[in-house]
């Protein structure tokens, strides 16, 4: 599930944009941040109406703070009215098409049983036949890959549902003769199941595709998890729960209900307080174990809650998938109403809830609607925000590899994590592979403040990679969160590339954004808690710079590839690199201009193939013979088992290279110059050969060509190297020491 950089309808995008504005406002009456906001959309947009905008209101006039305020203000009052008939109308929205499609359906009831399974699917039923009916017709309609079987407790109905049932094929039937209520119906099928998987569904819901391949891989592939709830809607598409939180008196809030279902906060998996026994999948050894819904809280209320405490106490996650989508038409058994005997009824479960979980619900929040963030995501250490540019693209760069593993080794270490992109695109794969790290992914191109003002009141940390997107969420975490320890990735020093750069190609504009960058670096160093760079070199020349300041080195990380190819098969020279980066468009020029043609003269047969990421024009225009113009690669495994060597002839950059890490990793020995391996441990001549001219460079790459020997050598040396550097393992060793050192 993906969400747009910005709602989809009128009234949403209205919302959506009004709140960012309010927030920002709100910081700071002079509208400092919001004009920040503006400039970042308006001043990079090309647009005929952005450039009216620009001419018309100026952002740093007193007409444009006065024209924003009064319309900030009207369009509130719009949303304040809007809102009040919406929500007066909003029960009597038509179901969606799910499940209109599944009412509409007249087709006779049957279902296949399975050869061989893992899992049953148990529907506790009394009487409501019609609700049972479309519950089980959604489920004959329903695409999913996981094989099941099918059980109905009939608890002593007394309408044709019994009938019904005994005339639909496929179905196990459990007949209970007397009505003995939900929770011993429930244990009633637990005890006739034998599959090492349950799902408890209600009869009262409406299934969706894939709802179980959900539910059912998120189970096998984690054993820590014994518990895993789906993301139940309302019959009209809206939220009714994405998980659910109790708080420390013994109250407990179904998370998101009445919002909206696409909402990026809703859209990954995470460990939950409880989910509702809607829709739950259950590890069949922890229902024995824990002895599976306490029977003292029958007839109902309180009894998942009361199970998730026993479920984590016996030593296992109780986690909450929104991949597994589930209609619910709630109240259908008890209704919606608060009647004197459900209060009374919600109010004895509690008390024994509290009695019977006193120690626990202390560990609990405190109930407050500013409390329901860090309370829907339980964690043993707390959230951490990290900010980047975009998604890691862990095809693409070495530095979106990195990225997502330090999310990871934060997830690892027991802190919540939500990643906010700032500029990107929400492309998948990417999004989801995050989100399966139990990861929220937000979108903070259009509402970065309203999301730091959302996480405040829970933010532990936050991380804010490169200068360019720290310094607009900077002062939003100070202000917000005061708190919360800031930590400043710079990935590499951009005035220190920069400067290389204008020496390289001689430029003054150059030195004057290199200036630029060090004084906004600089000033993040001085005022975060924490920088994290990526070499030696780096730390160096920020501690003579800021000496007091704490500063940690997290390289490049990659996990060591067994090299199956050895010398003789392999051909051809590999440059790799992502060429929106301005240094490795200017080395592949050089090599193919001045390196290239004098390793052709003594290696005539020779290849030249150029692999990368936001391929320019200038870099495809330099295909010709013996320059192989590939482009971006999803798998480069292939590549690296058929190339002999890989260049890095970078003139000019800062931080760790990736490519040579990624290189090494694979056992691929390289020639490079010394800018591509400062910060690294190799050396010259013995993890690799390093030149500075052209004419050097490609004597280095004939004879690590040509000489199995030293190329076998240097294969495995670099990879040694790389690994006791740059392994996961290593960064963190690393993280985990600075967070410990920041109190965390």
């Amino acid at each position: 599930m993906t969400l747009p950089p910005v709602p989809p309808t009128f009234r949403q995008r209205l919302s959506f944009y009004v709140e960012t504005l309010h927030t920002l406002l709100r910081i700071d009456a002079s509208g400092y941040f919001l004009r920040q906001r503006f400039i970042s959309e308006i001043s990079t947009s090309g647009s005929p109406k952005a450039a009216l905008f620009r001419r018309v209101l100026p952002i740093d006039s007193l007409r444009f703070r006065i024209f924003l305020a009064i319309i900030v203000r009207l369009l509130r009052l719009y949303l304040r009215l809007e809102t009040r008939r919406s929500s007066s109308r909003r029960r009597t929205l038509p179901h969606t098409p799910e499940v209109q499609r599944v009412e509409q359906d007249t087709r006779e009831l049957h279902f296949l049983r399975p050869v061989t399974h893992e899992v049953v699917v148990l529907i506790p039923v009394h009487n409501n036949w019609a609700t049972t009916e479309l519950c089980l017709r959604s489920l004959m309609m329903t695409s999913v890959d996981t094989p099941y079987r099918l059980m109905v407790v009939n608890d002593g109905s007394t309408d044709e549902t019994a009938e019904r049932l005994a005339a639909t094929a496929g179905i196990d039937v459990v007949q209970l003769d007397e009505n003995v209520g939900f929770l011993r119906a429930v244990h009633a099928g637990f005890a006739a199941a034998s599959e090492p998987y349950v799902v408890l569904l209600n009869n009262d819901t409406v299934v969706t595709d894939g709802w179980l391949d959900a539910l059912y891989d998120t189970m096998r592939h984690d054993p820590t998890t014994g518990v895993v709830g789906a993301m139940l809607l309302y019959p009209d598409g809206v939220l009714q729960e994405a998980g659910s939180l109790i708080f420390s008196n013994g109250r407990g809030v179904n998370y998101g209900k009445g919002d909206d279902a696409t909402r990026a906060w809703y859209a990954s998996p995470r460990e939950v307080d409880y989910c509702s026994g809607a829709c739950i999948i259950v590890r069949h050894s922890v229902w024995v174990a824990t002895g599976g819904f306490d029977l003292d809280f029958a007839p109902a209320y309180y009894e998942e809650t009361d199970f998730a405490f026993s479920v984590r106490k016996a030593g296992y996650r109780v986690l909450y998938q929104p991949a597994a989508r589930i209609y619910h038409f709630e109240g259908v058994t008890y209704g919606r109403d608060e009647s004197p005997k459900k209060k009374a009824l919600m109010d004895t479960n509690r008390a024994r809830l509290q009695t019977k979980w006193t120690t626990e619900l202390a560990a609990q929040w405190e109930q407050g609607v500013s409390h329901q963030v860090g309370q829907s995501w339980r964690s043993a250490r707390g959230r951490i925000l990290v900010v980047d540019s975009s998604v890691p693209q862990t095809d693409k760069d070495a530095g979106s590899i990195r990225m997502f593993e330090i999310v990871r080794i934060l997830r690892d270490l027991g802190f919540a994590v939500t990643f906010m992109s700032m500029r990107g695109t929400f492309e998948e794969p990417y999004v989801s592979q995050l989100r399966q790290l139990e990861v929220e992914v937000i979108n903070g191109r259009a509402n970065y403040g309203l999301e730091i003002h959302r996480l405040a009141p829970v933010l532990r940390a936050a991380i804010l990679s490169r200068p360019d997107d720290a310094k607009v969420t900077e002062n939003l975490v100070r202000h917000f969160a005061p708190e919360a320890a800031v930590i400043y990735d710079t990935v590499d020093l951009h005035f220190v590339r920069e400067a290389r750069r204008a020496t390289v190609e001689n430029d003054p504009s150059i030195e004057a954004i290199a200036e630029e960058y060090r004084e906004l670096e600089v000033g993040l160093v001085r005022r975060s808690d924490a920088t994290i760079v990526v070499t030696d070199t780096e730390r160096d020349i920020l501690n003579d710079i800021v000496p007091d300041a704490t500063i940690a080195v997290v390289p490049t990380i990659h996990s060591a590839h067994q090299r199956t190819v050895g010398f003789g098969p392999r051909r051809d020279i590999l440059f790799v690199g992502n060429f929106n980066h301005l240094p490795n468009r200017d080395a592949v020029t050089w090599f193919v201009e001045e390196i290239l043609p004098l390793v052709r003269e003594e290696l005539s047969d020779v290849s030249f193939r150029v692999v990368g990421s936001h391929l320019p024009d200038s870099i495809a225009a330099l295909a010709r013979p013996g320059v192989e113009i590939i482009g971006w690669v999803h798998d480069l495994t292939p590549l690296y088992d058929e190339v002999r060597l890989v260049v890095a002839p970078l003139r000019y950059g800062a931080g760790i290279k990736g490519k040579l890490g990624e290189s090494a990793s694979r056992g691929v020995p390289f020639v490079c110059t010394s800018i591509a391996t400062e910060g690294t441990t190799l050396t010259n001549g013995s993890e690799c050969l390093v030149a500075s001219d052209a004419k050097e460079f490609a004597e280095a790459v004939v004879r690590l060509y040509s000489e199995e020997p030293l190329w076998d050598q240097m294969s495995h040396r670099a990879q040694a190297a790389i690994e006791a550097q740059c392994s996961p393992a290593v960064a963190k060793v690393t993280l985990t020491n600075l967070l410990d050192s920041l109190g965390l």
